[in-house]
């Protein structure tokens, strides 16, 4: 990550990254001050004019474009179950844009499929509790995104940052990388800015910050609402007001938490928002999001006391996991069993629920 932000910096990068060794995450300005530099560095220009692969024509950048759109299709369907496939992919289109010959454009166009790689490996990492090399890979895509002239890839990567670090409870690093993803997202259409918004907003309820929390929110819905000026790129299609709903709903959980004095409002409001996304019926997509947004939901009703809903939710993101690879989801799940547990001697209902909790593997353990 020394590398500089040039286009010798981002040939440099080789291949995919290690998965055969830990990487260690970091916290504080080692992870980020490579997020403002990225904002503040010019962009290169990527020309091969005379590389040793063969031209890229249009027809190879349609097909990579195809590639990752499947790709993220995999991820949002299945979760992690794609990840070599994934790093494979990455590791082709790095060797295209060292060896291959292209012009400016058709090197924008392979940094920006080489970021929308990197990104979804990243996630994927995220979400089999890999953080460390998730970093790697967000920073990787960061890098990409920069030399692609894609501001609003940009700020994709940048909120998924500010996610992992909320995630992970570094409150102060989860709202300097919002800081940076809503900068970088300042004239991109209203529906990216409306997801970094939403996405944002994990960071102040992390840090318990009412106040900033419902403004994100009031901002979320505003752009949602806003006619676009310019077309959706094609990665950031899924966005919808379920889906922005649900990550609103996942944060006024954590808010519920950090701010007791306003539990029940703020689990109630979770409640409402969660709902349609838990609910995804099983043979539509996500069913990664509504997994996860369904454990989350189920720890709201049960936080909130209503036992019934909280099985009968759990029971159906149960359901969802032959078809999801998600560590991050089933480590959640056991903590709905840990959370739901001192309700067993009053309730048959919740026992059985225990029961198919206490099968699933052990992971990690998450917020």
């Amino acid at each position: 990550m020394d590398l500089p932000w040039d286009s010798n910096g981002l040939l440099s990068l080789g291949g995919s990254v290690p998965t055969r060794r830990t990487v260690i995450a970091v916290t504080g300005a080692a992870l980020t001050a490579h997020a403002w530099t990225a904002l503040h560095q010019p962009n290169p220009d990527l020309i091969a004019a005379a590389g040793d692969g063969g031209p890229v024509t249009p027809p190879l950048l349609d097909m990579i474009d195809t590639v990752v759109a499947h790709a993220q299709q995999l991820d949002d369907q299945q979760g992690g179950a794609a990840r070599g496939f994934v790093s494979d992919q990455f590791a082709a289109v790095a060797r295209l844009l060292r060896r291959a010959s292209y012009n400016a454009e058709a090197g924008r166009r392979l940094a920006a499929a080489l970021a929308q790689l990197a990104q979804t490996a990243g996630f994927m990492a995220f979400d089999a509790n890999e953080d460390g090399l998730a970093q790697r890979w967000y920073l990787t895509a960061l890098r990409a995104a920069h030399a692609a002239r894609d501001p609003g890839l940009a700020a994709s990567i940048l909120a998924l940052m500010s996610n992992q670090a909320a995630d992970r409870g570094h409150a102060l690093d989860a709202l300097q990388l919002a800081s940076a993803a809503q900068e970088s997202a300042a004239k991109t259409p209203p529906a990216v800015r409306s997801l970094v918004a939403a996405r944002s907003s994990l960071a102040h309820a992390v840090a318990g910050d009412l106040t900033s929390f419902f403004h994100t929110r009031e901002n979320t819905l505003a752009l949602l609402d806003t006619a676009p000026d310019a077309p959706l790129p094609p990665w950031a299609s899924y966005i919808d007001r379920i889906e922005l709903d649900a990550i609103t709903g996942r944060g006024l959980v954590v808010l519920a938490e950090q701010v007791p004095v306003q539990r029940p409002a703020l689990l109630r409001q979770a409640e409402r928002l969660l709902r349609a996304r838990a609910h995804t019926s099983l043979t539509d997509s996500p069913q990664r999001s509504a997994l996860r947004h369904g454990a989350w939901l189920s720890l709201a009703h049960n936080a909130a006391g209503d036992l019934d809903l909280a099985v009968s939710t759990a029971r159906l993101a149960l359901g969802r996991l032959p078809a999801v690879s998600s560590v991050r989801s089933v480590a959640l799940l056991h903590r709905l069993h840990d959370e739901l547990a001192p309700a067993a001697p009053r309730s048959p209902a919740v026992r059985d629920i225990l029961r198919a909790l206490r099968e699933l593997p052990r992971t990690s353990p998450v917020r």
